[in-house]
């Protein structure tokens, strides 16, 4: 076999392969049998008829391809590693020239994997802002949990107020006319400053329950329904309930009711919550602070193609986030919102295609591998996640696309852990420790996980990864 490559661009190679006359007419035969037990041909039994036969029945041009099939990526893998080649594209065929008796020719471009020349990735030294407890971190999750067991209590002899929760049947029109989807009953409305539509809940206030009348509210400049952004409504509404909250105690009785024998034994659980929380946050801040220095302390050209693609899979993602909220993609592809999300997930892209190639350079550097022993526990995780029962685990287990996402998984955790490990990283204060609020997570009897999946951190070990090393 003869092999030329071609450059074209950055990462773009083109490959010219040439094979041997009678390896091609091996293929071939080869071809003609397979196809001879496939095809029915009358008076002769599957397998024995002979090759003129079969061409006449089946066509020479459907035995080449048959022959192709299975020649060409034999081929391909043979070329690539002979050349060295770490293509990142499945490859684009083109000009076969099939000719029996002469050489089988044909093209197939590719982009490999950009060169990345690593900085000194085991000198890395960071400055992590750290988080802190604020000071009245248990008292706010102490109320967080006391509303947890708030109750909505009915409220008579006096009209709605600010505050209360108000139980609503409407319906909308805008220009005479009911909005379609813009009725509801009993809906359950907060008398908060601005909730709904602005000025719609002040209107509210002061009507008495079983009260009918009309309120007036104009729809936002940037409403997700264009039809009706920027004009006014009229609701006619039914004020069927008014209901006001009551909040519990911080009391022994409060403990008891989310399973703990005394006020003491909860504050003892949520400060062994909030701390873990703190933990885990400067844990993340350090892998990923860790990993963005070894990125920019690298020297590698990305490729834009590798950067359209890694776009195109989060807009992708945050498709289906939309369509799944109910609105179609088409109408959320005209707002502002999309236009200024397409230019941040373009950089966000960016950032992941640089992280994923430099810890790939990396665990090709520290020749990191994995095995079926540390790969056991992240199959058990995702069994749980799927419930699947113990007859369907090992089909699952043995797939290959799990098996190649727990491999990433765990291979980037590996080589996250590695990074930290050898860095050198230094806590300093964080001035916007004192708004974070960690006494929002609340007590559910384990640490809470604070990240936002569609905004995580680009780079994070384990379980957490969202992107390979590629």
């Amino acid at each position: 076999m003869k092999v030329t490559l071609e450059r074209e661009g950055k990462n773009v190679v083109k490959m010219n392969i040439e094979l041997e006359p009678d390896k091609v007419s091996r293929a071939y035969e080869m071809a003609c049998r397979q196809l001879s037990h496939q095809v029915r041909i009358p008076g002769f039994r599957p397998g024995k008829a002979p090759r003129m036969i079969i061409e006449k029945t089946i066509g020479e041009e459907a035995i080449k391809r048959e022959a192709l099939e299975k020649l060409v990526p034999e081929l391909i893998n043979e070329a690539l590693f002979k050349e060295n080649l770490d293509i990142i594209t499945a490859p684009e065929y083109s000009n076969f020239d099939f000719k029996l008796g002469e050489p089988l020719k044909f093209e197939a471009k590719f982009e490999v994997r950009p060169e990345v020349k690593l900085g000194g990735y085991k000198e890395i030294e960071v400055n992590v802002p750290e988080v802190t407890l604020p000071e009245d971190a248990l008292e706010r999750a102490l109320t967080n949990v006391a509303e947890t067991k708030a109750s909505l209590a009915p409220v008579e002899g006096r009209a709605a107020e600010l505050g209360d929760t108000a139980v609503i049947d409407f319906e909308c029109f805008v220009d005479g006319k009911a909005l379609e989807g813009g009725k509801a009953d009993s809906l359950m409305l907060d008398l908060v400053e601005g909730s709904f539509l602005p000025g719609f809940c002040e209107q509210v206030v002061g009507k008495n329950a079983k009260d009918k009348f009309k309120a007036k509210a104009t729809f936002p400049e940037n409403y997700k329904r264009k039809e009706v952004a920027g004009k006014e409504a009229e609701f006619e509404v039914h004020l069927k309930e008014i209901r006001k909250k009551t909040t519990p105690d911080v009391n022994d009785e409060l403990a008891k009711s989310v399973g703990h024998d005394s006020l003491d034994a909860l504050k003892e659980s949520i400060k062994a919550e909030l701390h873990e929380v703190v933990k885990q946050e400067n844990e993340s801040r350090a892998q990923r602070m860790v990993v963005e220095a070894v990125a920019h302390a690298a020297d590698v050209d990305i490729p834009e193609t590798m950067v359209e693609r890694e776009r195109d899979l989060l807009l992708g993602q945050l498709r289906r986030y939309v369509e799944q909220n109910g609105q179609p993609w088409e109408e959320f592809e005209a707002t502002d919102e999309y236009t200024q999300m397409k230019t941040t997930k373009l950089e966000e892209a960016r950032q992941r295609v640089l992280t994923s190639l430099v810890l790939g350079a990396v665990v090709r550097e520290e020749k990191l591998t994995v095995n079926d022993e540390e790969m056991a526990p992240y199959y058990a995780e995702l069994a749980m996640r799927y419930q699947l029962k113990p007859e369907q685990f090992e089909e699952f287990a043995n797939n290959e696309d799990v098996r190649r996402q727990v491999a990433e998984e765990v291979l980037t955790g590996k080589v996250v852990e590695l990074l930290v490990g050898t860095a050198k990283i230094n806590f300093v204060p964080d001035e916007c420790t004192e708004d974070h609020d960690h006494a929002a997570h609340g007590h559910s009897g384990k640490a809470s996980d604070s990240k936002n999946d569609e905004e995580a951190p680009k780079a994070e070990a384990g379980k957490k990864t969202k992107k390979k090393a590629e």
